[in-house]
């Protein structure tokens, strides 16, 4: 056997005692909190990651789902646990975004949690618009819209989300004074779109998709950096409104605060593997969104602003924390 073969049987051999060493520290079952009803993409994702982790760190993983109070009551549950990385919480936006919205929460989005992996982040909207819009794309509708401030109205499909975030940015830059039409849901909101009864609004990818292709609304524009591949002909709302921003929704896991660095190692390695398969990708994709390779501590910087930057949008739109 040469040297370079016998080198690399040696590294085959020890590679695969890397993870269940870092493992070993794991209690024998893990239970990721989901603050979110079942059958939602929170859920979805979830569930990807428990079974990559299932397979990489031979534990017993297992979803509960913790819905109420926007993530609130999964969050303050996970909080409290031990830190040895038996219980997780896989949040989502509103785990920082409540920071803006709630005068007393009862955590602290950064400081009482330990980030482990990003698992999506979502960037791009669709900006729909019914019937009762007459202008054809996006640089009439901004032309209209600048021309007479209070012309259109907006569906929001749930007060405090991120799409509602996205209506805040919106209107605040261009000054918009119409109404806001808050609905319980993104189905019911895109419903007055339809029938004509509101104007517009920022609906997710994957739900405007199937409406937008039986042509029951037009699409005028997609949020995000670059124009989305299944919604080629859409122009990206920056490119004719630079001053918009994008609210960026996303989709994590963290732990207690306090966990052992080795311990954190080897959950992020079995859950950014996870993130890293084309069954993922695909999942996120269809959602408008992309998985960044973060590590635990991006994630924490990612989240300090991502707090920042929710508190500064409800300050702009008026909101106040309740």
């Amino acid at each position: 056997m040469t040297i370079t073969r016998r080198a690399g049987l040696v590294l085959a051999l020890a590679t695969p005692l890397v993870r269940p060493a870092r493992a070993q520290a794991l209690p024998p079952t893990i239970t990721l909190v989901v603050g979110a009803a079942p059958g939602g993409t929170t859920d979805a994702l979830a569930r990807e990651a428990a079974e990559t982790m299932r397979e990489r760190l031979g534990r017993n993983v297992v979803v509960e789902n913790r819905a109420g109070a926007g993530g609130n009551l999964a969050a303050t549950g996970v909080a409290r646990a031990a830190p040895d990385g038996g219980t997780l919480l896989v949040a989502f936006t509103s785990h920082t975004l409540n920071a803006a919205l709630m005068r007393q929460l009862p955590y602290r989005p950064v400081e009482d949690f330990t980030p482990i992996a990003l698992l999506a982040r979502l960037t791009t909207n669709v900006l729909v618009v019914g019937p009762s819009v007459r202008e054809p794309d996006l640089a009439a509708f901004l032309a209209a819209a600048r021309a007479r401030p209070d012309r259109y109205s907006f569906a929001i499909g749930g007060v405090g989300g991120s799409l509602h975030m996205q209506t805040v940015l919106f209107r605040s830059a261009l000054r918009l004074t119409g109404p806001e039409i808050p609905h319980r849901g993104t189905a019911p909101a895109l419903l007055d779109i339809v029938g004509g009864h509101v104007d517009a609004m920022f609906a997710p990818l994957d739900v405007a998709t199937p409406l937008l292709r039986e042509g029951r609304v037009r699409g005028i524009a997609v949020t995000g950096d670059a124009p989305n591949p299944s919604l080629p002909d859409l122009p990206v709302l920056r490119s004719q409104a630079p001053e918009v921003g994008t609210a960026v929704a996303w989709f994590g896991v963290l732990g207690p605060a306090g966990m052992a660095p080795p311990v954190v190692a080897a959950l992020h390695e079995a859950i950014a593997a996870g993130t890293r398969t084309p069954r993922f990708a695909e999942r996120v994709a269809l959602g408008g969104g992309e998985t960044p390779a973060l590590t635990p501590e991006g994630f924490r910087d990612f989240l300090v602003r991502d707090t920042a930057q929710w508190i500064e949008t409800a300050r702009l739109g008026g909101i106040r924390p309740e």
